[in-house]
């Protein structure tokens, strides 16, 4: 799992935090996800992305989908887990 700096900037995070206003999840509960130590992370070579998916301080389960920078991970998108990507990560 990559511990790297979490990168924002003035577009990531007016994506995360207002782009969306259904979602309801903001840039800090993307850092909580991505700093989750129980979190899942697979590198998705067709998108030359990495998906995460882990829970918020609150215990709110999330998918978070960052682009490697050299300066850290970018975030790029952030939803809801499904039901489906719950379960199929907590029974392994």
């Amino acid at each position: 799992m990559d511990d790297r700096s979490v990168v924002w900037d003035a577009a990531n995070r007016k994506h995360i935090d207002e782009d969306h206003p259904e979602r309801g999840i903001s840039s800090r509960d993307v850092d909580e996800v991505l700093r989750d130590p129980d979190r899942v992370e697979i590198y998705l070579p067709d998108r030359q992305a990495y998906e995460v998916v882990g829970r918020t301080a609150g215990r709110r389960w999330l998918v978070v989908i960052w682009i490697d920078q050299p300066e850290g991970r970018y975030p790029i998108h952030a939803r809801d887990a499904s039901k489906r990507i719950i379960r199929k990560v907590t029974t392994k």
